[in-house]
């Protein structure tokens, strides 16, 4: 659940805490930066470039946020928690602080506390998709996964372009085993951004669990495209394919097995299982 607000957040953000022209022009150019960082997984180098947004503004709210979302991809809760509370401390009705905060607080095992923050968002803005999501989150936290699902569908009604929210939406009905619903909010993610590779990592699985095999290789293989370190995207994809090989073969086409076996090297060349299983080819 915890992950980056879509770019659409991200800029009008930027646009509510713009303090003046000459230096936001500077800050923002580092917020980009630290965007960059993090889409390419250094997050120590997304953190500079925010920690720099912050010596040239200090506390400015977004960089703050921004900081606090890296410090929770980095695993560490609590100084995300600390700098969300900064923010809330000085604008109580920060949406995009009081949301994160909950996600931050779920993330915790603290349904109750988060639950608190997502109210606070909705009794600012009773529509705001990302908290009724999060009021879902807490649902299914507690094991209340009846009471999760109208919350999901007005998080879904909201959730419009937001490409993040999609894969967001996604995520939970695959931990609901809502695979058809899953799907259809994948695919909404991708239509808005092709190039998300957590999104399309969802995607193939959601497909492989439907049975669609070939849609799931298609799917991990563009992860892979975009970003040739996404281990899941590749695990997952080798050990379909080394079914697909041992399917081949148990069917008597050895040449589709061995073809097969061979793309699953080209993705992972010291693959032990694959390697045996093409060593054990009969003659």
């Amino acid at each position: 659940m915890m992950r980056r607000m879509g770019l659409c957040v991200v800029l009008a953000a930027m646009l509510a805490y713009a303090p003046s022209a000459l230096a936001q022009e500077s800050v923002t150019d580092h917020l980009f930066t630290a965007q960059e960082w993090q889409a390419k997984g250094n997050l120590e180098a997304a953190r500079r470039s925010l920690q720099d947004a912050l010596r040239l503004q200090p506390g400015d709210a977004f960089a703050l946020i921004r900081l606090a979302q890296v410090d929770a991809a980095s695993g560490d809760l609590k100084a995300a928690e600390a700098g969300l509370a900064q923010v809330l401390g000085r604008e109580p009705k920060n949406l995009l602080a009081l949301n994160w905060l909950g996600y931050v607080q779920l993330a915790q095992g603290m349904p109750a506390s988060a639950e608190n923050a997502f109210r606070r968002t909705l009794g600012v803005d009773p529509d705001n998709a990302w908290a009724q999501l999060g009021l879902a989150s807490c649902r299914l936290a507690q094991g209340d996964d009846a009471g999760a699902r109208p919350l999901l569908a007005k998080a879904q009604a909201g959730a419009s372009q937001d490409a993040e929210l999609h894969m967001a939406l996604g995520e939970t009905f695959m931990r609901l085993h809502l695979l058809v619903n899953a799907r259809m909010e994948l695919e909404r993610s991708l239509e808005i951004n092709p190039r998300g590779v957590r999104t399309l990592v969802l995607a193939g699985e959601v497909y492989e669990r439907l049975g669609f095999e070939s849609l799931a290789l298609n799917a991990w293989r563009q992860a892979l495209e975009l970003d040739p370190s996404e281990s899941q995207a590749r695990f997952a994809l080798v050990a379909v394919l080394g079914r697909q090989g041992d399917r081949a073969l148990s069917e008597g086409r050895k040449d589709e097995a061995l073809r097969v076996w061979r793309a699953a090297l080209s993705y992972e060349p010291g693959n032990a299982g694959i390697l045996e299983r093409l060593r054990g080819l009969p003659k």
